[in-house]
Formats: C-alpha cells, sequence, structure tokens
C-alpha cells in the first residue's frame, strides 16, 4: 500500500471541520483551537481537516493559514489525520501554502477552487483540473479537491467524470469533499471511483447513511459532541438505521438556536466560545461578530441542550 493510499483509507466516518477563532485583537487564537482539538482527540475523533468556508479562509492569509496548520500539527502529530486547506488564490500561491503544509507535517491539503476558475463558469471545472495538477506537480504531500457546482447553477457539477478521471491519474490525489449536496452524484462517484477517490460529506448524515459500507468515505459531524457522533457511526456498523434515525431527529430538534440578524459564522464562533476553548467570540471584520444579547441567547440556549452540546463552561 502506497502512503497516498495509507491516507485516503484513513479519511473515513467522522470528520471534524476546524473553525478559525479570534482573540478580541482579531489575531487568531491558536491555543483555543489547539484546545478544541485536543478535547476531540481524547473523545475519540480522529480526522480534522479546514475549509475554505466553515474555517473562513478568505478573511486570513495564506501565512496564517500555514502557521494554523504548524500549530495544529503540535497537537495532532500522526495520531490522527489533518487535512490543512489553501485559500483559492494564484496557482503560485498554492502551490507555496502546500509546500508550507508540507514542512507543517500536515498529512494531506484540500486544494481550494480559486477565484478565476469561478469567473469562467463554461470552463471552471477544466481550469480547476490543470490547477490542481499543476499544484501536484511541484508538491508530494496528498491533495484533495473540493467538488463545486458550476457558479450560477443549483446543482449543475464542476466536475464531470471525465475530468474526474485526469485528477484520478495524479497518485497524490485522493479524493474530494463533496460540496454538491446531490445524492444522485454522490452515488454516481462513489460506484464509478470508490476505492481509488474517497469522498468526505459536509455534514448531511442523511446522505452519508447511504454510504458508510463504501470504503474511504467521511462526513462532518460531532463537533460539539463527539462521542455522540462517533455512536452513530458504530449504529451504522451494527446497520442499526432505525436508531441512527432516531437520533439524527432527536439532533434536527436540539439544535443550536439562530438569534435573529446573527450571522452562522458568528454562531459558530460564540458556541466554541460557550463550550470554553474561545478566548472570545470576536470575528474579523468585515464579518459583524454577533452582539451581547445574540451571544447570552446562544450560551443560554446551549445549556438546555446537553445531547447537542456535550461541554458547556459559560453562563
Amino acid at each position: 500500500m502506497s502512503h497516498y493510499d495509507d491516507i485516503r483509507n484513513r479519511i473515513c466516518r467522522q470528520m471534524i471541520p476546524l473553525p478559525i477563532l479570534f482573540c478580541e485583537d482579531y489575531s487568531i487564537d491558536h491555543e483555543g483551537l489547539a484546545k478544541f482539538v485536543a478535547w476531540q482527540m481524547e473523545n475519540g475523533s480522529k480526522n480534522f481537516c479546514l475549509t475554505f468556508t466553515y474555517s473562513q479562509l478568505d478573511f486570513v492569509t495564506p501565512q496564517e493559514i500555514v502557521e494554523l496548520a504548524t500549530k495544529l500539527m503540535e497537537v495532532i502529530c500522526d495520531d490522527a489525520v489533518f487535512i490543512a486547506c489553501t485559500g483559492g488564490g494564484s496557482v503560485q500561491m498554492a502551490i507555496d501554502t502546500v509546500r508550507g503544509f508540507e514542512r507543517a507535517g500536515a498529512q494531506a491539503a484540500f486544494v481550494h477552487m480559486p477565484e478565476h476558475c469561478l469567473q469562467n463558469a463554461n470552463q471552471c471545472g477544466e481550469i480547476y483540473v490543470r490547477y490542481i495538477s499543476e499544484v501536484a506537480r511541484q508538491t508530494t504531500i496528498p491533495l484533495l479537491a473540493v467538488a463545486l457546482g458550476v457558479p450560477g447553477t443549483v446543482a449543475q457539477p464542476a466536475l464531470t467524470p471525465q475530468l474526474y478521471e485526469e485528477l484520478c491519474n495524479i497518485e497524490q490525489f485522493i479524493g474530494i469533499k463533496d460540496d454538491i449536496y446531490v445524492l444522485d452524484n454522490r452515488l454516481a462517484l462513489t460506484r464509478k471511483f470508490g476505492g481509488r477517490m474517497g469522498i468526505t460529506g459536509g455534514g448531511m448524515f442523511s446522505q452519508y447513511i447511504h454510504f458508510h459500507h463504501w470504503p474511504d468515505q467521511g462526513e462532518f459531524s460531532g463537533m460539539h459532541n463527539p462521542k455522540r457522533g462517533l455512536r452513530m457511526y458504530e449504529l451504522l456498523d451494527d446497520n442499526d438505521y432505525l436508531a441512527v434515525l432516531k437520533m439524527m431527529e432527536e439532533d434536527s430538534l436540539n439544535a443550536p438556536v439562530y438569534p435573529p440578524g446573527c450571522h452562522w459564522m458568528a454562531r459558530n464562533n460564540v458556541v466554541y466560545y460557550g463550550m470554553g476553548f474561545a478566548e472570545s467570540y470576536q470575528m474579523r471584520p468585515p464579518l459583524v461578530s454577533a452582539t451581547p444579547q445574540q451571544a447570552q441567547a446562544i450560551i443560554d440556549d446551549m445549556h438546555t441542550k446537553p445531547l447537542a452540546f456535550e461541554r458547556v463552561t459559560r453562563s
């Protein structure tokens, strides 16, 4: 088994997307995020990643992303898999960033679709494959793509089966993050490329249950209660789908509250503050932070939902 096969096989089941937390002075809260990752690992999580949207990468510099990856790898080492993520800039910027991830010891990296791809709707998939190919030519770390829709469409994949064939000819390419969220699309890709290309979904467990017994399939889950998330995978191992559906229904009833006017990213940072990891719930401008009233409403709500939040330390 090659190194690339080994990393692809390890990226499965529960995947923890990492937020970027900020201090009051807008600097990155490295200590808070390191504490969150350590807590997740203590509770059984084995896969972590940065993503362009959830991790707010368009509000940090490539140098900050590399520094963050370096700090996180001091905690993760080789006890789990960490997938870093580029910020979608020029191909040279992506190459330099991925080389930084290599120096940091990250096990893999998402190569996010750059802005110039999104501005060419008719050829965005082809441009993206050339972009990834050039990054792969000048780096050695396992690489994953982010499967996005064609700009201006609801769910037309930018990457066609033929383009996936091209990616699979790149030894470093090991999988994708599915941002299409169309069940039939993921099913077609799994049937055609299963065993060669891993797929991680962005948090739709209702779709993941169809793929649990296929190789190299993962899903965002367990961010606020890792043991509960892991329990769902154990139940799927036993084919106890009814118990999983019951847990999914409970989770939908225990989702964090959205105060009116509060952006979901701002709410997320309040949640990690309420869990006791973040120093503050400050957002980096131009994102707007939650107001003290909104933050208090979120934290009060967290205390009423122990199924969703295994840990709440602030009142």
